[in-house]
């Protein structure tokens, strides 16, 4: 008959662990593993408190080899457990840094329970107190010079975006001396930038006439509408000069243009001549400036400090020009057509009597 297995009470040892006794945990622990063969789970709890005790007294060794024998245990959560365990202790140990370390001077204690004196701050003590620091004064108001520096730092931001868009200015000769202009201005973003929207509302105040809408976000469409050649380039200038301003930017080369006509009587003969300077417009990241005449017969990107000079030069008929020649043509035909008639012998045509 088998003999039972003494029952197992590892309160004793519970407690010397919790208190960090190790050294008494094994010690109660040593003969229960005779008793406890490693197969049972009695003697792998045993055995798991052991490695526990060796881990916190730094025998990792001795810790390593008893999880390596649990972890051949039949026990699954056993094995699987010991496996860990071995993972962890066979792990390269890492350097500790000198900085996580807390080192104590060695104190001296005399009998009567106290330190001596240090002989040093003693020493220190003699020395007479440094002298109070100098009264700071009440609060001064910023330099010049700092005033300057904000200034110029808001200005850059102001240009920086001011730009981040796109502007497409598409011009149309759409009869003698009239032209239209349509004039986009797109975020690259998607949002209306702050000088937009403060260009808006100058063209609202300063030129009502315009028809400003828009078609997607961040993007503002402005027609004047069709003009002549000498009001269009007032308007056109009164609206480069309403867009520096709202930008920030101080004198802002607006565009010029030149349109000469040439009228044959059939037709009109058109030059114009379109010139945009911008070399001395300070350096604005992400400015693009599209230019198309006639809807993109003719287009040019300009960028910053950059200028471009555009000729377009076209032929337009008139439709009075030709009425009038097809009446002098007929008028000539009907001439014609009388000389033959005379001289063939029948004259002039006569009234019956």
């Amino acid at each position: 008959m088998k003999k039972d297995q003494p029952s197992l009470n590892l309160r004793a040892v519970d407690a010397h662990l919790e208190r960090g006794d190790y050294g008494q945990a094994l010690e109660l622990l040593t003969p229960l593993v005779d008793l406890h063969p490693i197969s049972t789970p009695a003697g792998s709890q045993v055995r798991f408190l052991m490695i526990t005790s060796w881990m916190g007294q730094g025998q990792n060794e001795q810790a390593l080899t008893m999880a390596r024998a649990l972890s051949r245990s039949g026990d699954v959560d056993k094995r699987q457990q010991a496996k860990q365990l071995v993972n962890i202790l066979d792990a390269p140990s890492l350097e500790r840094p000198d900085s996580w370390t807390m080192r104590l001077p060695p104190l001296e204690v005399t009998a009567t329970g106290g330190s001596p004196p240090a002989v040093s701050s003693q020493r220190r003590s003699r020395k007479p107190k440094p002298p109070p620091p100098p009264p700071t004064g009440p609060t001064r108001a910023p330099a010049v010079g700092f005033a300057v520096v904000v200034i110029a730092v808001l200005a850059g931001l102001t240009l920086l975006l001011s730009g981040c868009v796109r502007i497409d200015a598409d011009l149309e000769l759409t009869g003698p001396d009239r032209m239209e202009l349509t004039w986009q201005v797109q975020s690259i973003n998607d949002q209306p930038m702050p000088w937009q929207r403060r260009f808006e509302q100058n063209l609202r105040r300063e030129l009502p006439q315009l028809h400003i809408e828009h078609p997607s976000p961040g993007r503002q469409r402005i027609t004047p509408g069709v003009q002549s050649s000498r009001d269009l380039n007032l308007l056109l200038q009164t609206m480069v000069t309403l867009a520096g301003r709202s930008a920030g930017v101080e004198q802002l080369p607006p565009p010029e243009f030149n349109l000469v006509e040439r009228n044959w009587l059939v037709g009109i003969e058109q030059h114009l001549h379109l010139n945009l300077d911008l070399r001395h417009l300070p350096d604005i990241p992400g400015l693009e400036v599209n230019l198309r005449i006639d809807h993109g017969q003719i287009q040019h990107t300009v960028h910053s400090g950059e200028q471009v000079e555009l000729d377009q030069s076209r032929w337009r008929w008139s439709p009075l020009g030709l009425g009038s020649l097809l009446i002098v043509v007929l008028m000539g035909c009907s001439l014609l057509l009388q000389g033959v008639r005379r001289k063939l012998g029948f004259g002039f045509p006569e009234l019956p009597a």
